[in-house]
């Protein structure tokens, strides 16, 4: 009898288990399809022609698909040129502030020197600052330098901004390796330079793509700064996309620039998304 019961009894935890993931799956589809349901829209009214867009009630599959919202973004308008200033200052300040987070996190989290928690806490109420309260600030710095409409502006601000958020992740990371792992590299006659390029930085790969695709979602999405420190040379993809909206709103040309700029940002993103599951592993395998 006690066996039965004790079948009887697994059978249903199994079955509440079940029920449990049903519903939860059930709740992620339906947030999932509320979630994605703009992006689907905006890509199959990019496909429609102007007339289509209009319709009452819309349609879900355009009649007559068209790729004139992507030719004429691309070709008739100045949209490229905005991709690939995103795109340039973008991977700048990725390089930038990847390779300064690194460096800062490590020499914070591994040497101790007197003012260490100051300089750590000033990096990061730096941050603090509501970013409104330092348009004034930067437009003053740049107009000095001669930087304005310049996407050297856009990459020195940017860095500023999330730069510290990149340092307090690799003080973290760096942090978390024992040591044990330097004394043994030490052992082994490895210098402290080798010890950083070809121990730690594999460790914490995690935290540098992680620092990589948020510097790089940042810079490509900021608006404030782009429609503050540019004129017309400097524009980014944010800015551009705007500008449609005048007089006259071509729906069908908005939705068609938003999937192009919509398009490097996946492709980032899902690039080091592979890497940072790798880099997981390597972590876990070398501790």
């Amino acid at each position: 009898m006690s066996q039965q019961n004790a079948r009887l009894s697994t059978s249903r935890r199994r079955q509440q288990i079940k029920k449990g993931r049903v519903v939860l799956y059930t709740f992620l589809t339906i947030y999932l399809i509320i979630s994605l349901f703009p992006v689907l829209w905006m890509g199959i009214t990019s496909f429609k022609e102007h007339k289509e867009i209009y319709t009452i009630p819309p349609t879900w599959i355009p009649e007559k698909p068209t790729l004139r919202n992507y030719i004429e973004s691309l070709r008739d308008r100045p949209f490229g040129r905005y991709v690939v200033n995103s795109l340039y200052v973008a991977l700048s300040v990725v390089g930038l502030s990847v390779a300064c987070g690194v460096l800062g996190g490590y020499g914070l989290a591994r040497f101790s020197f007197r003012g260490s928690k100051v300089v750590f806490g000033a990096i990061l109420s730096s941050r603090l600052i509501p970013p409104i309260a330092l348009v004034v600030p930067f437009n003053l710095i740049m107009i000095t330098f001669d930087l304005i409409d310049r996407l050297e502006s856009l990459i020195v601000t940017y860095t500023f901004f999330i730069l510290p958020f990149i340092v307090w992740i690799m003080k973290g990371f760096f942090e978390s390796i024992p040591q044990d792992l330097y004394d043994s590299a030490k052992v082994d006659g490895a210098s402290k330079f080798k010890t950083f390029l070809f121990i730690l930085l594999p460790i914490t790969r995690p935290g540098i793509f992680a620092g990589a695709i948020l510097a790089f979602l940042f810079s490509w999405n900021e608006f404030l700064f782009a429609l503050t420190l540019t004129r017309k040379n400097a524009m980014t993809v944010p800015i551009g996309i705007v500008r449609y909206f005048d007089e006259y709103i071509d729906w069908g040309l908005i939705a068609g620039s938003t999937v192009i700029a919509i398009i490097p940002a996946i492709i980032f993103i899902v690039f080091f998304q592979r890497y940072i599951v790798s880099g997981i592993t390597a972590g876990a395998v070398k501790y």
